[in-house]
C-alpha cells in the first residue's frame, strides 16, 4: 500500500511540475514580447499594439488553457473538435488506468495510466498547432513583401490586405481573409490586424500590427516600414532555423537522458514490483528516490536554459 500512494504521490508531483514549468515558459515568452514591442530604436520611436478595450481584464490560467486548447485543436488540422479531444481524453484514461489497475491492482499505475491517457492527446495536439504555427512563421516574411509590393503598386493598405487574402499561401491567407471581412464590416485596418493577431498568436505579427497602427498615427513610409520588417523576419526565421539545425543532437540527448530514469523506474514497477517495493520501504530509498528527482528537474531546467533562444 505504501508503494501505490508513494508512487501516486510521485505521478501528481510531477504533473505539478510540469503544470507549473510551462506557466514559467509562458509567462517568460509574454514578458520577452512585451520587452520587444516596447523597445526604442536610435529613432525613439517605440511600437506598442493598441489594445480594442481600454482596460481589458486579465485572464485567467483557466481561462488562457481554454483558449489554447480551442485555438490549438482547431488549427491542429486533425479535423477534430476540441468536446472530441476531450472525449478521447477521457476514454484513454480510463483505459490506461483501467487497464494498469486490472494487471497490478496498485493504484499508482492506475493514476499514471490516467496521467498518460491525459497527457497523450494533449501532446499530439500541441505538437499539430507548432507544426502550424511554423507553417504561419515561414509564410509571414513572403507575405509582408506582397503587402509592401501591392502598396507600391498604388493599392492602399485595405486593398493590400484583401489581395493577399484571395492571392496569398495558405494557411496564412485565412488569417488576412478573417482580417478583409473585418475591415469590410467597417473596422480600420489596425483595428482589424490586431484582432487577427489575437488569432495567430505570433510576434512578428504583432509587430505587423504595431507597424500598421504606426503609420495610421504618424504617417510615414508604409513600403519600407513593411519592407525592413519582412527582413527582419526572414532573417529570425534563418536564424532560428540554423540555431535548431546546430543543437538538434544536443536536445535528442538531453530528451534521451532526461526520459532515462522515469523510464527505467517504470520498467522496474511493471516487471519487478518487488524489488521497488523493498527500496520504498525504507526511508533511505524514499530520500535517494527524491534527490534523484530534484536532480532531474534541475537538469531539465539547466537544459532548457541553455537551448532557449532570445532573438
Amino acid at each position: 500500500m505504501l508503494l501505490e500512494v508513494g508512487f501516486a504521490v510521485l505521478v501528481a508531483a510531477a504533473v505539478l511540475v510540469i503544470a507549473l514549468s510551462i506557466r514559467a515558459i509562458i509567462t517568460a515568452r509574454e514578458q520577452e514580447a512585451n520587452r520587444r514591442l516596447a523597445a526604442t530604436d536610435d529613432s525613439g520611436v517605440s511600437l506598442n499594439v493598441v489594445s480594442l478595450m481600454e482596460n481589458p481584464p486579465p485572464p485567467t490560467a483557466r481561462r488562457r488553457f481554454d483558449d489554447w486548447f480551442e485555438n490549438a485543436v482547431n488549427r491542429s488540422g486533425l479535423e477534430a473538435s476540441p468536446a472530441g479531444v476531450v472525449a478521447v481524453m477521457l476514454l484513454l484514461a480510463l483505459l490506461f488506468g483501467g487497464s494498469l489497475y486490472l494487471w497490478k491492482e496498485q493504484l499508482g499505475l492506475a493514476a499514471l495510466g490516467i496521467v498518460l491517457g491525459i497527457a497523450i492527446p494533449v501532446g499530439v495536439v500541441a505538437f499539430y498547432y507548432r507544426q502550424y504555427r511554423w507553417r504561419l512563421q515561414a509564410q509571414l516574411p513572403d507575405a509582408l513583401r506582397m503587402l509592401a509590393g501591392s502598396v507600391r503598386a498604388g493599392q492602399t493598405i485595405e486593398q493590400a490586405i484583401d489581395f493577399y487574402a484571395k492571392h496569398g499561401t495558405q494557411p496564412l491567407a485565412e488569417h488576412f481573409q478573417h482580417c478583409s471581412g473585418l475591415m469590410q464590416l467597417g473596422m480600420s485596418p489596425a483595428r482589424a490586424l490586431e484582432a487577427t493577431a489575437a488569432r495567430v498568436r505570433l510576434l512578428d505579427f504583432d509587430m505587423l500590427v504595431s507597424t500598421v497602427s504606426l503609420y495610421q498615427q504618424t504617417g510615414g513610409n508604409l513600403i519600407l516600414l513593411l519592407e525592413r520588417l519582412a527582413d527582419s523576419v526572414r532573417d529570425r526565421n534563418n536564424y532560428l532555423g540554423q540555431f535548431f539545425a546546430a543543437t538538434a543532437q544536443a536536445r535528442v540527448v538531453a530528451i534521451a537522458i532526461g526520459a532515462a530514469a522515469p523510464l527505467f523506474v517504470l520498467t522496474y514497477v511493471l516487471v519487478e514490483p518487488e524489488h521497488v517495493q523493498s527500496f520504498m520501504s525504507s526511508t533511505t530509498g524514499w530520500t535517494v528516490l527524491a534527490v534523484c528527482a530534484i536532480l532531474e528537474l534541475i537538469g531539465l531546467i539547466w537544459l532548457w536554459r541553455i537551448l532557449r533562444v532570445d532573438y
